[in-house]
């Protein structure tokens, strides 16, 4: 699950019926933000929404926002919560419209993206999760499937180790790649 202190804005998904409201309608696996959708067993929809330095996670409830455009409702809780729901849609705004200077990503090399693997296959190993579960966390579905025969469950097992050894003794080596 994505850091439970991180910025969560509660949001209701309904199912497109009318062709009037597709226009508003958002869909999630399209958005150029998108970094994960967890669902946790409640049925929870946590979408986690990363850019220009800024980061967001929606919790929805209702419908499903990967199977279909949804009509998406952000929600604010008594007037108390005005204050959060505005800094919420700030940063939901700097997120999905970024301005040139902003647009500018950490471009990841071939180390740090072996390491941010290594770290996610140890996390996950540690919660409980298979290497195919952790594939489908780090790549496509697609991907996995057509290549999980053929070398990506080893890979999946080689970054694990390497996470082993980061959590051990080689997570200085970590540091100096940031």
């Amino acid at each position: 699950m994505p850091d439970a202190g991180a910025s969560v804005f509660p949001a209701l998904a309904e199912p497109v019926v009318d062709i009037a409201t597709h226009g508003s309608s958002v869909f999630f696996p399209a958005l150029h933000c998108l970094e994960h959708i967890l669902v946790d067993s409640n049925g929870h929809q946590h979408v986690v929404l990363r850019a220009s330095n800024a980061a967001l996670q929606l919790t929805i409830n209702g419908s499903s926002v990967v199977d279909g455009p949804v009509n998406l409702t952000l929600l604010v809780h008594g007037f108390s919560g005005l204050r959060a729901a505005v800094t919420h849609l700030s940063t939901l705004r700097r997120i999905l419209f970024p301005t040139p200077a902003q647009t500018a990503s950490p471009v990841w090399t071939p180390t740090t993206r072996k390491l941010r693997d290594a770290i996610v296959a140890y996390d996950g190993r540690a919660a409980g999760a298979s290497y195919h579960d952790i594939a489908l966390v780090l790549h496509d579905p697609t991907f996995v499937n057509r290549n999980w025969r053929t070398g990506l469950k080893e890979r999946m097992r080689r970054h694990f180790s390497r996470g082993i050894a980061l959590t051990t003794r080689g997570y200085r080596d970590l540091l100096s790649q940031i």
